[in-house]
């Protein structure tokens, strides 16, 4: 039986990590290899790391910080950041990298999907889809810009996305990260049943409530940022009540 992922998606920015609340006011959240040591030991069963300040600052990710974390952890490691081109993706899998994960360069140059696919494969290639729910529908949302992105159809974006060869999405529901308000099912059942490859959902979650409605409405694979830094909840605690609602979960 397939089993359900929780993935801790972490935000880096100085060397430290930190959150924030629809990608604004973060909050330092520590060390990042200790806290990927610690994830590891509880049972995470993959990570992300993103470098959130290397695209608007023009420069290449901290691969310095993803080669510490690859080296506390055994479980795969998604990054990126400031990866625009097939060299830079090369250097990031050098240091560690089980995947890689690109957005906003994506959208500015779509035939880098194509070219990691081609280089790493389908199953290295994840695309980030930040979507923004202030119109009933939803908009594609660039967070360089705080504005609407590609002609703001996530959907399409989406699709042509697969079709290019990512063989992963990671679906933020922008208006909720950080919120603790609870994950936009409604954005997670669009995007299932449009493509065929795994979705990772992001955006709100802040009870374990939300987690287990969240599994059982199908999204099976849960990244968690808020819940997992400011808050006494750690993933032994999160896979355990999981796995007594019935969730297939990896010990």
């Amino acid at each position: 039986m397939p089993q359900n992922r929780i993935i801790p998606s972490l935000l880096l920015r100085g060397g430290r990590l930190v959150k924030g609340e629809a990608f604004r006011h973060h909050r330092d959240a520590g060390a990042p290899p200790s806290t990927a040591r610690a994830h590891n030991a509880q049972g995470a069963d993959e990570l992300v790391v993103l470098d959130i300040d290397a695209n608007r600052e023009g420069r290449m990710p901290d691969l310095d910080v993803f080669r510490a974390i690859a080296s506390e952890i055994q479980i795969p490691l998604t990054v990126g950041g400031g990866i625009s081109d097939t060299a830079t993706a090369r250097l990031a899998m050098d240091v560690g990298a089980d995947k890689i994960t690109v957005n906003s360069t994506a959208i500015d140059r779509p035939e880098l999907i194509t070219e990691l696919a081609e280089l790493f494969g389908r199953q290295a290639v994840v695309l980030g889809i930040d979507v923004l729910m202030d119109d009933g529908a939803g908009r594609l949302f660039d967070h360089r810009t705080g504005m609407a992105a590609g002609g703001g159809d996530w959907l399409a974006w989406m699709l042509e996305g697969v079709g290019r060869g990512a063989g992963e999405i990671r679906l933020m529901a922008v208006d909720r990260e950080g919120a603790r308000s609870g994950l936009d099912l409604a954005l997670h059942a669009r995007a299932r049943d449009a493509v065929n490859v795994p979705i990772i959902l992001e955006g709100g979650a802040g009870t374990l409530d939300h987690l287990t409605e969240a599994m059982a409405a199908g999204a099976d694979s849960l990244a968690l940022g808020t819940m997992l830094v400011f808050s006494d909840n750690n993933l032994v605690k999160l896979k355990r009540v999981l796995a007594q609602a019935g969730q297939p979960m990896r010990p």
